[in-house]
């Protein structure tokens, strides 16, 4: 019998299983069952991350075995996850999420992870993953918008005041999530708001700031516990 050691970790309710190996070593068949919240750990992503030459590189998977490209509240969790595993002093790191680098910090407001400036393809804005944003009423629509947008996370808007919105999201591979980290990227982009953004979700707050050459997201993830996974 295999056993793989991980570690559960969270950002605003957006849970992860992260494992220290090559997500090559893993079946389709084993990530979905170790993502599965009865026959398995549980959690919305599993994250597999491997220390190479001074960087680190991190695979997204959602819960039904599809690669996510990205994972802002991911990058975030694994980043805590780094500090604590490799004893990693560096407050600056390098994380390779889908042949990218992308630059971490941690502070006493949190992990900070900055993005290039989305791209916009029509109504769909790509952060790595796909996001389309919608206002709170769509949510009757749905299905339809699953159907018609199979690619792309889903979120539901309401602006609260100048610099506050809410919001909720469909995620694809997962279905309703408390939170998510590239979601409110995309949401801050899409708002055109200047200076700092507070996004509140289901699970928690995070802040959102939109620069001129990249945009960051801040949030405040936990490591929850370790064990070992009987496969």
């Amino acid at each position: 019998m295999n056993v793989v050691k991980f570690v559960k970790a969270e950002t605003n309710g957006n849970d992860f299983v992260i494992i220290n190996e090559n997500e090559k070593s893993f079946s389709d068949a084993q990530k979905k069952t170790i993502a599965d919240r009865k026959f398995g750990i549980g959690c919305d992503q599993f994250i597999f991350i491997q220390n190479e030459q001074e960087k680190y590189v991190v695979d997204f998977f959602n819960q039904d075995g599809s690669h996510a490209d990205m994972c802002g509240n991911g990058a975030c969790a694994v980043t805590k996850y780094i500090k604590k595993t490799f004893n990693e002093n560096s407050k600056i790191l390098d994380l390779m999420i889908s042949g990218k680098l992308y630059n971490v910090s941690t502070s006493e407001d949190g992990v900070t992870v900055s993005f290039d400036l989305p791209k916009e393809i029509g109504n769909v804005i790509s952060t790595g993953n796909k996001h389309l944003v919608m206002k709170f009423s769509d949510i009757e629509n749905l299905e339809e918008l699953v159907e018609k947008y199979p690619e792309c996370n889903l979120h539901f808007i309401e602006v609260i005041s100048s610099n506050t919105i809410k919001m909720k999201t469909f995620e694809r591979g997962v279905g309703w999530t408390l939170a998510c980290g590239s979601g409110a990227i995309a949401v801050g982009f899409y708002s055109k708001i200047k200076g700092k953004i507070k996004l509140i979700q289901d699970g928690g707050e995070s802040i959102v700031e939109v620069f001129d050459d990249c945009v960051t997201l801040t949030t405040n993830p936990k490591l929850i516990f370790e064990g070992e996974f009987y496969e």
